[in-house]
């Protein structure tokens, strides 16, 4: 037993680093586990190498020496190199710039059904996916319309918008976030730290847009660079930070209430321990689930315990579609999760439906013509059928048993990614567009790097794996508060409201 403390955290991502820097400034002492591990060269010379020369090729300075179509055919030949022991991350857009930002899939394996793949995009290492480069950079705030209940499922939250509220608040001032009061609906306004207006290029993409449909909404992103929280947990000195573990589950102690946490040293393969009378997960949706599904109590395994644990799994319907635009005006600021966005385009000509989709539109120029992306996030219907559990017989690296995922989109779902498609099309044509980049079908889900539930939120433990609180319903003291615990997703980013769900369960588990 490595000791004890007053809480452990299990991930130091988004919701992992603000849980352990507010846990920390209640006065707790703190032990944050990360699994990611800087390995010696000698252990990992494949990928070592492939991060050099990506590094090299990526390096803006090559674009001054060497012709465009080389530094593709470079970047081509690594990233099928890099297929070897990343087959399923090299899937990502951010592969070609940090590719050891990302984990290796032979150590990290998971199962699928041959006709249900699913894209699981990892990170590993402080500040999880955030540090994966223009990952993460979007907070949008969920409405109460988001939280209520929508026909065709039940996923409804077990609270309204105005719970949330406080908690949205206290996250958006730590992260300083850049934007405007839109007043619009279907995203509330947030804290600004940074007000902002479009530029001459965004507005003009506006202004083609709402004179097309008048009815539209049109916004500036709400954006922030990553904020470290760790660093904040750190700076009182009740933090200890151990890197390279692997937790393969949550201890219960024989009251049923939670104890502690189990982890492999991922350098030295040795199985280590920890006790806390407080727990909290926040490993990511599917890791979480993983970890809860690993997990017992004197009372038998959770999976047991809780019918839910492993259902409703999500992700947003993803479409993109890109291409070449007459010249904008001057301008783009070129930060990180800068864009327009689009909330609620389904609307964009009235009417009302349940479930719609956004669209972000980037667009970058010069004066032969502007490239122009837009992508499509819609909110799909959660079913107990889209699931993960523990695949019999299979383990990765360590013996950890892996997961096992199968989701795939539903006939609801195909109909608004047809819809989705529409959209595009005449969102690019409105523009006056030449599509180059057309979808095909909605992405694989995974792709957009979106998935939540597996752990949801609930009044009935019957129906769901946490209380409204978060908190465990078969280990009390044990919190889930990243994307796990959604019951449903809605159309935005979901960081925002992990990290609001991550301040009130903190508040709830210290008392105040």
């Amino acid at each position: 037993m490595m000791g004890r403390f007053d809480a452990i955290v299990v991930g130091a991502g988004a919701t992992g680093g603000l849980a352990a820097a507010l846990l920390c400034e209640k006065g707790l002492s703190v032990l944050l586990l990360d699994a990611g591990t800087r390995y010696p060269f000698w252990q990992k010379p494949l990928s070592k190498t492939l991060a050099a020369a990506i590094g090299t090729i990526s390096d803006p300075r090559l674009a001054k020496v060497l012709p465009p179509r080389l530094i593709h055919a470079g970047t081509k030949v690594l990233r099928q190199a890099g297929r070897v022991r990343q087959p399923v991350q090299t899937e990502c857009y951010a592969w070609v710039q940090k590719p050891d930002s990302l984990l290796d899939d032979r150590d990290h394996p998971y199962e699928t059904p041959a006709d249900k793949p699913f894209t699981w995009i990892r990170a590993l290492g402080v500040g999880g996916r955030l540090a994966v480069p223009g990952h993460g950079r979007q907070y949008y705030r969920f409405g109460e319309a988001d939280l209520a209940p929508k026909p065709g499922a039940d996923s409804s939250w077990p609270f309204g918008i105005e719970e949330l509220e406080p908690w949205y608040s206290l996250v958006e001032q730590r992260l300083a976030l850049t934007g405007a009061q839109e007043g619009i609906a279907h995203i509330p306004d947030s804290v600004v730290a940074r007000p902002a207006k479009p530029d001459a290029a965004e507005s003009a993409l506006m202004e083609m847009i709402r004179a097309a449909w008048p009815e539209a909404a049109a916004m500036l992103s709400r954006y922030a660079p990553p904020t470290d929280f760790t660093g904040a947990a750190k700076a009182t000195g009740r933090l200890t930070l151990r890197s390279g573990a692997l937790v393969r589950r949550i201890l219960a102690g024989p009251d049923g209430r939670a104890a502690g946490a189990e982890w492999v040293n991922t350098l030295s393969g040795q199985t280590e321990q920890a006790g806390a009378p407080l727990v909290f997960l926040c490993a990511s949706s599917l890791e979480s689930t993983r970890i809860l599904l690993n997990s017992s109590t004197p009372g038998g395994a959770l999976g047991d315990q809780l019918p839910a644990l492993g259902g409703y799994l999500t992700d947003h319907i993803m479409l993109k579609a890109e291409g070449v635009m007459p010249s904008l005006p001057t301008g783009g600021s070129g930060e990180p999760g800068r864009c327009v966005y689009l909330p609620r385009f389904d609307l964009r000509e009235g009417g009302a439906r349940p479930r719609g989709f956004g669209i972000q539109l980037y667009a970058s120029g010069n004066p032969s013509g502007s490239w122009v992306t837009a992508v499509g996030f819609g909110e799909c219907v959660p079913r107990a059928e889209n699931r993960v559990s523990l695949a019999p017989g299979k383990t990765d690296r360590w013996g950890i048993p892996q997961l096992r995922i199968e989701m795939d989109w539903s006939a609801k779902d195909l109909s608004l990614a047809k819809d989705m498609d529409g959209a595009l099309a005449g969102l690019l044509d409105v523009l006056k567009a030449k599509i180059l980049v057309q979808p095909d079908g909605p992405a694989t889900p995974g792709t957009s790097v979106h998935e939540c539930g597996g752990a949801r939120l609930g009044t009935d433990a019957g129906a769901s794996v946490l209380n409204p609180h978060n908190e465990c319903w078969a280990m009390p003291g044990l919190y889930v508060t990243d994307g796990a615990s959604f019951p449903s997703q809605g159309i935005q980013n979901p960081t925002l409201t992990m990290m609001a769900l991550t301040a009130r369960a903190c508040d709830h588990a210290v008392g105040g």
